[in-house]
């Protein structure tokens, strides 16, 4: 009898001793945060072991005078690890459920998430200044009161992701970012362009047939022709208003403005990366500045990677390649690659769910293991 009632004790205090452990501490948080930002499992454990986190809506100071944002507090006191995740053009809503689900979620792990919400987002553009607006928001929260300095990190999705990382190589925070945590992002802007004017998903002598989503390639589309020069971009446009082309048109058109069309027109992979070393020096040094592929070297932070192998915004291929640039500089890479966010999470798809339970089972664990990662990092 007396066995019998120590062997439960015993099992409790084996259990409380590992949850001390930094490396079970990861395990549990990203154990429980999993079910919290799937819609496919309805219990939602995490919120019976942690309280409700606080959200605020704030400004800060930044490059631009002010900037808006969103902060989401761990219930209690004390101070906690945090990340700088940025949403980029997709979606640009305050209240989309996955973005709360997603806050809410790693807050009540313990982690202090400010997610900046900036003019452009809702304009379907990307802005170079606000690389530095992502900077200030990163200094705004590692001096915040309810966050440990020393154990912050950036984050983001699909372009979000790519301006994170630009921001995070920044001489003025680079030594400072603990961790980039990224969704879905482009590592080279020049590669993005011609994959989604090609419809062509690529990967050194590889390549193969890639449907981009309307928001990419509207995103691009707008962004090469405003970027043309004036003559060139008003002809632009009426040919998009229009949807066809003249000679005249077409004569009437510079160089630059040539490879523009070609790259408006589904060239072939050939044809686009012939058409896109012929862009503008504005449009071309637009490219190379939110580019994370320009300044890889100045990247110090460790470097988590997650992309669905059937997103339609940004190929997989972009996340392989930046991984392969980070380790040829001897950074710390953990990439993770899955089918789960494009029909169980509903990310970048209009898709039917077509995820079987074993496969679910599957990338869930995946997506445990890199969560795992991104836990033991941020402490």
């Amino acid at each position: 009898m007396r066995k019998s009632i120590k062997i439960p004790f015993l099992v409790i205090f084996l259990v409380l001793l590992l949850l001390i452990t930094p490396q079970a501490r990861a395990s549990f948080k990203a154990a429980l945060f999993i079910p919290q930002i799937l819609p496919a499992i309805p219990i939602k454990p995490l919120e019976y072991v942690s309280g409700t986190p606080t959200r605020l809506e704030i400004t800060f100071e930044s490059s631009k005078g002010f900037s808006e944002a969103d902060i989401y507090l761990p219930s209690g006191n004390g101070t906690h690890p945090g990340v700088v995740f940025f949403m980029g053009i997709v979606p640009p809503d305050r209240e989309e459920k996955r973005i709360l689900a997603l806050a809410e979620g790693l807050a009540r792990t313990g982690m202090v998430v400010l997610i900046p919400w900036l003019e452009t987002q809702a304009e379907n553009r990307l802005v170079v200044d606000d690389i530095e607006t992502l900077v200030d928001a990163f200094l705004y929260l590692q001096e915040h009161e309810r966050v440990d300095g020393t154990r912050v990190g950036m984050g983001g999705i699909c372009t979000g992701a790519s301006m994170a990382v630009v921001a995070a190589q920044s001489n003025r925070i680079n030594e400072e970012v603990t961790f980039v945590n990224l969704f879905a992002g482009y590592y080279d802007a020049f590669d993005l362009v011609k994959s989604t004017a090609s419809e062509t998903r690529f990967n050194g002598d590889s390549e193969s047939p890639w449907v981009p989503d309307n928001l990419t390639k509207n995103m691009v589309n707008n962004h090469l022709i405003h970027g043309a020069e004036p003559d060139d971009r008003n002809i632009l446009l009426k040919i998009m208003e229009n949807g066809t082309w003249n000679q005249n048109q077409y004569d009437s058109l510079s160089s630059s403005g040539k490879s523009v069309l070609t790259l408006l027109g589904r060239p072939s992979l050939d044809e686009a990366k012939k058409a896109i070393t012929n862009l503008n020096a504005h449009t071309a040094d637009f490219l190379k500045k939110i580019s994370p592929s320009s300044n890889i070297d100045m990247l110090k932070a460790d470097v988590l990677l997650m992309h669905d192998l059937q997103d339609r915004l940004v190929p997989a291929e972009e996340s392989r390649r930046l991984a392969r640039a980070v380790r040829s500089n001897g950074g710390e890479v953990y990439h993770t690659e899955f089918s789960l966010f494009q029909n169980s999470v509903k990310v970048h798809t209009t898709e039917a769910d077509e995820t079987g339970k074993l496969n679910f089972i599957k990338q869930a664990f995946k997506l445990y293991r890199h969560m795992h990662k991104v836990m033991s990092l941020s402490g």
